[in-house]
């Protein structure tokens, strides 16, 4: 039998934007926990490049601070897959990290900045009773405005990659987080650091993402309006949806998804179950119960902010 979990509700642009690919995927990764058992390469690599990045924002891009850098990243990543995985991890290795960061550093090598905040984390108020949490990256100050600057990490550089973070959930989070910080007329933004690795060669672009006051009131609806949906699917699976049902009627799928970004972990799942509360106490073999709870990250953070 499916028990409460407090992690349900905690939410973040993490959740949203997850429950806005595919509820019933949400069910999967949030409601049960349900998460694969082997580590994730883009995703602790990419943990591993925000160490480094960091630290060059802090210290420069010196060849001594590149050195520091690459020893963060490498300590991170070598907790989840030794030299013998190299090969295979390819382009996504330490001493493929090295030499990115160093052309990372002839990218960018007047870049100038006050680094107000780095690795931030915190709540900020969407409505009288809600909150959303967050974690940034940074928070900068160039040319007397504000912004943050956030690494990302990918394999290809498309329009499809620059293009969606102007609409994005996470992005309009950030800058909401600024506009509680500062006056509304330092707030420049986010800046989308990107840095892409592919099996010949590196790429970087940075992607800025600038939203108009109405802009943000768009964004604020939008959230709340995603929050109502996931409380909503919550409070049917609670009081409406039982284990006896031929079908599970909360949490609908979205079936035009199931084949994006090399297929969805829970297809089979979909595709066997009509009914997944009947099989909540029969973890599958390859998976671990793992609730992602955003509030555990301001623990990790450096500063953290109540708004």
């Amino acid at each position: 039998m499916l028990q409460p979990h407090e992690s349900w509700k905690i939410i973040d642009s993490t959740k949203i934007h997850a429950y806005m690919d595919c509820p019933r995927a949400y069910f999967y990764e949030y409601i049960l926990g349900w998460r694969a058992e082997q580590p994730n390469l883009h995703l602790e690599f990419g943990k591993a490049w925000h160490l480094a990045m960091e630290y060059l924002l802090l210290h420069g891009t010196s060849q001594e601070s590149i050195a520091d850098a690459w020893m963060l990243l490498t300590d991170h990543y070598r907790q989840f897959w030794g030299p013998e995985w190299d090969e295979s991890n390819h382009p996504k290795t330490p001493g493929n990290a090295l030499l990115a960061l160093q052309r990372y550093a002839e990218e960018y090598p007047r870049d100038t900045q006050n680094v107000l905040y780095t690795e931030i984390a915190g709540r900020v108020a969407v409505d009288a009773r809600r909150v959303l949490h967050f974690r940034m990256d940074s928070i900068l100050e160039v040319d007397g405005l504000i912004r943050s600057r956030e690494h990302k990490t990918g394999s290809q550089l498309s329009r499809q990659w620059t293009d969606q973070w102007s609409q994005s959930i996470q992005t309009g989070t950030y800058t909401h987080v600024q506009h509680c910080l500062f006056p509304p007329e330092k707030v420049w933004g986010v800046e989308i650091n990107g840095t892409f690795f592919s099996k010949k060669d590196f790429k970087f672009q940075r992607v800025p993402v600038r939203r108009t006051l109405p802009m943000m009131r768009d964004w604020h609806w939008t959230v709340l309006q995603y929050m109502d949906l996931i409380e909503w699917d919550i409070r049917r699976m609670k009081e409406e949806c039982k284990e006896a049902d031929p079908v599970m009627m909360c949490f609908t799928k979205n079936t035009q998804n199931c084949t994006k970004y090399f297929g969805c972990k829970y297809s089979d799942f979909c595709m066997a179950w009509p009914n997944p509360l009947q099989r909540v106490d029969e973890l599958p073999q390859g998976m671990k119960i793992e609730y992602w709870d955003p509030s555990a990250e301001e623990s990790k953070a450096k500063k953290v902010f109540t708004l």
